[in-house]
């Protein structure tokens, strides 16, 4: 463990603050929780106690999602997935991955809704104008929250070379934030063309990540 300030190391300062009599630094606090493992609902009420406020979102190079997650996703009929605050994918079901051509889900989802021409020519069905104009405030939104992630930096120079995906960069819609109960064109690769409404939540142990539902309705 690192030490945040000289009043707060050692064993001494964890019994202090075990037992209430001493308030540690909000640094220290997030070093405890990590030494002993702590779940991020643990932490965050720790956190509530001490400082009647909740912690900052971990970067989401940090976020862990417990096991029983996997389970949840495959008890959906629906396509469903969850990624983290960076788009990256971290867990998904067998439907989901079968939208897909090739039956794999990419690693990053907003790298794939922007830049894959299996996105943008086959699977969301009119890109230029049902997907791209909102999926690029994500990613701007995304960009803010994270400015330092690799991963954001890699999609953003990707777009900057790219001449379809710039001219929306550059001039698309900057408020639209999430799509929860958007429909929208979408050509699955097992079930043909028809309509995905999406539904969003956020996991707890995922501070800025997504779970997300996609119920597909076959066009006609």
């Amino acid at each position: 463990m690192r030490r945040s300030s000289g009043q707060y190391s050692g064993r001494g300062t964890y019994s202090r603050v075990e037992s209430g009599r001493s308030t540690p630094s909000r640094e220290y606090l997030a070093d405890l929780a990590q030494v002993l493992r702590l779940d991020e609902a643990t932490y965050t009420q720790l956190h509530l106690e001490f400082f009647h406020e909740p912690p900052r979102p971990k970067p989401p190079g940090h976020s862990r999602l417990p096991p029983a997650w996997q389970r949840v996703l495959d008890g959906q009929q629906s396509m469903a997935y969850v990624n983290d605050g960076c788009y990256r994918l971290l867990a998904w079901n067998a439907e989901f991955a079968s939208m897909f051509p090739g039956g794999e889900p990419p690693q990053n989802t907003m790298e794939w809704m922007l830049l894959s021409p299996e996105a943008r020519d086959y699977c969301l069905v009119d890109w230029d104008t049902a997907w791209g104009p909102l999926v690029v405030p994500q990613f701007r939104a995304a960009l803010a929250a994270y400015p330092e992630d690799p991963d954001l930096q890699s999609i953003q120079r990707q777009v900057v070379r790219d001449a379809r995906a710039r001219r929306l960069f550059d001039h698309a819609e900057r408020t639209y934030i999430h799509p929860d109960g958007d429909r929208r064109p979408l050509r699955h690769a097992k079930r043909g063309l028809g309509f995905a409404t999406m539904i969003v939540a956020q996991p707890f142990t995922v501070p800025g990540g997504r779970y997300m539902t996609v119920l597909f309705e076959p066009a006609g």
